[in-house]
């Protein structure tokens, strides 16, 4: 026969599995930034804002979050029309005059997703989210299997 302790003990065990079966529902990715596109008749570029991108498997819906946990943006997957993965390489010039000119035969590699959508009103927009090296396979892998849309890849040499 069950025990107060054994009972109680299966119910911490039940809210342990049941909160990480929500937890499971959101896939996060930190060390990435937000591009803002500039506005017309802006000289100034605007700041990147660094955050985490979400893919919420539940709702459908792919975030971008800054550090302070405001949603600076979100996309439901059905909206999403086009996504484009780039690695792009620049040649290190500072690094070289500062340091050495062997700097010069190195390359920077900076990675990026453009996602092209439609917002509410049916207008099209576009996010670009500068990604960490680190993880920018990870999050092109989970974008095309949480929206089942192929995400398109350019290299830049």
């Amino acid at each position: 026969m069950p025990t107060k302790a054994h009972t109680a003990l299966a119910l911490a065990m039940c809210l342990f599995f049941s909160v990480e079966v929500i937890a499971a529902a959101t896939v996060k990715f930190d060390k990435t930034e937000y591009l803002p596109p500039k506005t017309e008749g802006s000289k100034k570029e605007s700041n990147p804002v660094k955050g985490d991108v979400c893919f919420d498997k539940e709702t459908k819906t792919l975030t971008f979050v800054d550090d302070k946990g405001h949603t600076v943006v979100s996309i439901p997957y059905d909206k999403i029309k086009s996504m484009l993965y780039e690695k792009t390489s620049h040649p290190r010039y500072a690094e070289a005059i500062l340091l050495s000119p062997f700097f010069l035969f190195t390359k920077t590699k900076k990675h990026f997703l453009t996602i092209q959508y439609t917002d509410v009103g049916g207008d099209g927009k576009f996010t670009m989210i500068h990604l960490d090296k680190s993880n920018a396979r990870e999050i092109v892998a989970e974008a095309e299997a949480d929206t089942g849309k192929k995400v398109e890849q350019a290299e830049e040499k």
